[in-house]
């Protein structure tokens, strides 16, 4: 990576621990700027201000999220529910590594500083691929499957804070949350015709 790369990246992890830190996007150019021992001014040579340093982490995110999840979902050799529990324990261990960032994001972006355009449509495309297969696989309609993703994502984020403040360990959260998707894909799957 080059030397630009390096400081573009060193911006971004010390925007990524402030937001961890406070758990809140309220961070300031100056803030960034003091952590990683450099200029206020210089922050502007690789971002025009906080919403494109928050637009950055969240696609950053977003692309090792999906670097996860995705390839769990397409291996076509196992049933749908094996895929999705395997993708949401894909789903846990990054938020246990990585923290709440992405959802921190979701939560605090709004009209007045809403994520850029390329973030946007990458998030709705990650969101698109996984309400397809849910669709197909439990014979719901999309708005069904995105109600369903969006309930299920909340067990991962609950257990990975559990981990991640010493409540329980891994293994548990795994265990947890397999059986807790399972339990809730098994309610959603079509029975067959009697």
């Amino acid at each position: 990576m080059s030397a630009e790369g390096d400081r573009e990246q060193q911006l971004l992890a010390a925007a990524e621990d402030l937001i961890r830190d406070g758990r809140t996007l309220a961070l300031s150019l100056g803030e960034v700027a003091d952590r990683v021992g450099v200029s206020r001014s210089l922050l502007y040579v690789y971002f025009d201000g906080v919403p494109a340093i928050v637009d950055a982490l969240f696609l950053q995110h977003l692309d090792r999220l999906a670097a996860r999840i995705l390839p769990e979902l397409a291996s076509g050799d196992q049933p749908f529910r094996d895929r999705a529990c395997t993708a949401y324990a894909a789903y846990l261990d990054y938020l246990i590594e990585s923290g709440p960032i992405l959802q921190l994001i979701l939560r605090e972006r709004h009209q007045d500083s809403p994520l850029g355009p390329e973030s946007q449509r990458e998030f709705r495309r990650l969101l698109r691929r996984l309400a397809e297969g849910t669709c197909e696989a439990l014979d719901l309609a999309p708005r069904e499957a995105f109600v369903l993703i969006e309930l299920t994502s909340g067990i991962p984020e609950a257990l990975a804070r559990l981990v991640r403040s010493g409540e329980i360990d891994r293994d548990t959260a795994h265990a947890t949350c397999r059986r807790l998707i399972a339990a809730s894909l098994d309610g959603f799957a079509v029975a067959p015709p009697a």
